[in-house]
């Protein structure tokens, strides 16, 4: 696993400018790290994580952008299973490494190619970690929320991805695919049997919302979609204002600790 080393320096900066918030300025993105790694590809994994100081780099850009009330740690960790989450009561964002290995067999099904496959799974990544961010951001802040808390969150990381930059929109374009490939696993599976009670949409609902608020971002750059038939052009109608209508919510509810 150590070609991660490099797809990790892959991330995309948020570009602002650290001045004053409204809110205090309390706390910090903080990384930490697990020293007891018990699989031996996991501690040479993280080993090479530490070198790259990749995860600092991403704590920085985020200290940089916003005022927080507490400490948030961020981590890459052994879990025993296929996850990432944030905890509430140690205030921690985790990655966990059967999640990263999970990701790369689930593309395996997309590209054969070995540098388009990493940067693939890297991007999903990236995603992910944003999504678990909202979550860190919607419990420290106590943030509004008016729909399902998991739609709320994959919408901060598209707000915060889809920024312009072609590195933050393949980002968001491969979180995407990842659900589509997860649905794809699970298209056989009864809807009976199914776990509609989730707190999560479906995956392939989350496919396309992802998808049509990418296309939103920047028709033009993300055209693509469309062309390649990943996006059905009956819902381009509404995109565009969707996308906006996230923006401009993340914003507003953000503004108080936003570096301006």
């Amino acid at each position: 696993m150590r070609f991660w080393l490099i797809a990790l320096l892959y991330c995309c900066p948020l570009n602002t400018i650290a001045q004053q918030a409204k809110m205090p300025d309390r706390g910090d993105v903080k990384v930490i790290w697990n020293n007891n790694i018990n699989d031996a590809v996991f501690r040479d994994f993280q080993e090479g994580i530490k070198h790259t100081k990749i995860l600092d780099a991403i704590a920085a850009d985020i200290n940089g952008y916003l005022a927080l009330p507490e400490d948030i740690y961020i981590t890459f960790d052994e879990c025993r299973t296929s996850n990432a989450f944030y905890d509430q009561d140690s205030r921690k964002v985790t990655i966990c490494y059967e999640m990263v290995s999970y990701l790369y067999e689930l593309f395996k099904a997309k590209t054969s190619n070995q540098t388009e496959l990493r940067e693939m799974v890297m991007n999903a990544i990236i995603f992910i970690f944003y999504h678990e961010m909202g979550h860190a951001l919607i419990d420290l802040m106590d943030l509004p929320v008016t729909g399902k808390e998991e739609d709320t969150v994959d919408n901060f990381s598209i707000f915060l991805l889809a920024d312009g930059s072609r590195k933050g929109s393949r980002a968001v374009l491969d979180g995407a695919i990842a659900f589509y490939l997860m649905g794809e696993s699970t298209q056989n599976v009864p809807l009976k049997n199914m776990e509609l009670w989730d707190e999560h949409s479906l995956d392939h609902q989350r496919f396309y919302h992802i998808l049509c608020m990418l296309y939103g971002s920047n028709p033009e750059q993300n055209g693509a979609v469309i062309r390649k038939k990943m996006l059905p052009a009956v819902m381009t109608t509404r995109c565009e204002e969707d996308y906006q209508k996230i923006k401009k919510g993340w914003l507003k509810v953000l503004d108080a600790w936003i570096k301006h």
